[in-house]
């Protein structure tokens, strides 16, 4: 079945049916047992007893898995692939020491289009379909034609926000430089890979680019940037950007983003692990009913796992509930379930990828980007609520299919089209390179720099 299933990757003919399966549609139709039926790429039809109606298909029984939308990381840095895991311990001083200060100096073109590989496949492998790529290291134009390029020859759906080297030497070349990419890369309409600006250090300047040029985009937002919450008062803020983190913010502010209609994303880890604010400020995007997507950030300190960070918003946001409720607070949200986490997971991600028309539920019409989660492992078997299983005991290690658009990208726990090993020596050699010209050689990583 497995040669099949491949050999049917890229025909627009080919119908798919699952059978037999629990479908969390996450959207009107909550969850639905019974069959799902794909074709050309997109979801034909959701419901019991498909397989008495459907035609010639390929029919895969799917009754030991459940089906979720396929997981979307609304924010990562996916250039900094190979260095997963070198500083566990980093707070975000050190993290920027690392990369902008240090080792990102010295990325060549080459290991940018590694580097989008490696977090294309571990996304892929951890049933994420979609990210969000905030690439704020295009130190030349080669690197911005070279980490498109390798993102395109995943098959995974992205938005590649572009955007420019933080320190050092580099080519100052944004954000003119997104008009040539534009121009060059995405004016045959609209593939799998979409085209942003990234702002990194939010400012007037930047956003009324974006403005004038028909730009969306992502930016990193707090109240470390230098007069963030003036932003509020210049009527730039629109549909279309997307906001990442959004720590330390007044009332005023939260409000006149939910009164902008941009799209807010939250990092679980990533705040409390480099000390952005502490918790994530998900009470505050309740308060005002902003449907919040979720995201992962980077590698540097952990895996990419949106199981893990759904699991870490639905700890913070019940914790930050309860304590508002004891200290006698008013307008308290209420805590969490698990699909409130999933949500965030699936539709809130696809709002911040502005693609809530195609992804992000499943529904008829919509992309076949899907995850098959196995019911039947060790850690899922004995269950309650298959939900609850997904979102308290899901892992990447039992994801068991991947559809992007259609297209097989993992099948029985194994990624399709990826050479992961030899992925991973690439990576490798990259990463030693990189390390050997920053200063350091890779002997002490076991310890993490």
């Amino acid at each position: 079945m497995r040669d099949t299933i491949v050999a049917s990757n890229g025909s627009t003919d080919v119908r798919i049916l699952l059978t037999g399966t629990t479908i969390m549609t996450m959207g009107p139709r909550g969850v639905v047992r019974g069959d799902l039926l794909l074709s050309g790429g997109m979801i034909e039809a959701v419901g019991p007893g498909l397989a008495d109606q459907v035609g010639a298909a390929i029919v895969i029984d799917a009754s030991q898995t459940c089906v979720v939308p396929g997981l979307v990381d609304s924010h990562l840095h996916a250039w900094e692939g190979q260095l997963r895991g070198i500083a566990p311990d980093a707070d975000f001083g050190r993290y920027w020491a690392l990369t902008h200060d240090g080792i990102a100096q010295h990325y060549r073109p080459e290991d940018m289009a590694v580097a989008e590989r490696l977090s294309a496949a571990h996304a892929l492998n951890a049933g994420t379909t979609t990210f969000i790529d905030n690439s704020h290291n295009s130190r030349t134009r080669d690197h911005s034609n070279a980490a498109i390029e390798a993102l395109i020859a995943t098959g995974i759906r992205a938005v590649y926000a572009a955007g420019g080297a933080q320190a050092g030497d580099h080519d100052h070349q944004f954000p003119e430089d997104l008009l040539r990419l534009r121009d060059e890369y995405f004016c045959g309409g609209q593939g799998l890979v979409t085209l942003r600006m990234m702002d990194v250090m939010p400012s007037r300047e930047a956003w009324t680019f974006a403005a004038e040029h028909g730009f969306d985009l992502c930016a990193e937002m707090g109240s470390w940037v230098p007069g963030i919450e003036s932003l509020a008062d210049t009527g730039l803020m629109a549909p279309g950007h997307t906001y990442n983190h959004c720590s330390g913010f007044s009332r005023t502010m939260w409000q006149a983003i939910a009164d902008s209609g941009a799209a807010v994303n939250l990092v679980p880890r990533s705040d409390s692990q480099y000390g952005l604010g502490g918790f994530s400020p998900v009470l505050e995007a309740n308060r005002l009913a902003i449907q919040e997507g979720i995201s992962s950030d980077n590698e540097l300190s952990y895996a990419h796992d949106m199981f893990t960070e759904m699991r870490t918003l639905l700890t913070v946001q019940r914790g930050l509930s309860f304590t508002a409720e004891l200290a006698g607070e008013a307008d308290v949200p209420r805590p969490y379930g698990v699909a409130d986490v999933l949500r965030a997971a699936t539709v809130g991600g696809a709002l911040n990828a502005g693609l809530q028309d195609e992804i992000g539920t499943i529904e008829p019409g919509k992309k076949a980007d899907l995850v098959l989660i196995t019911l039947d492992d060790v850690t899922t078997r004995l269950r309650g609520s298959d939900i609850g299983a997904v979102v308290t005991y899901g892992s990447p290690a039992v994801v068991d299919t991947v559809f992007v658009d259609g297209q097989v990208k993992k099948w029985g726990g194994e990624l399709v089209g990826v050479n992961y090993d030899q992925l991973a020596r690439e990576g490798e050699a990259s990463r030693t390179y990189l390390l050997e010209q920053f200063g350091v050689t890779t002997d002490g990583l076991h310890v993490g720099l």
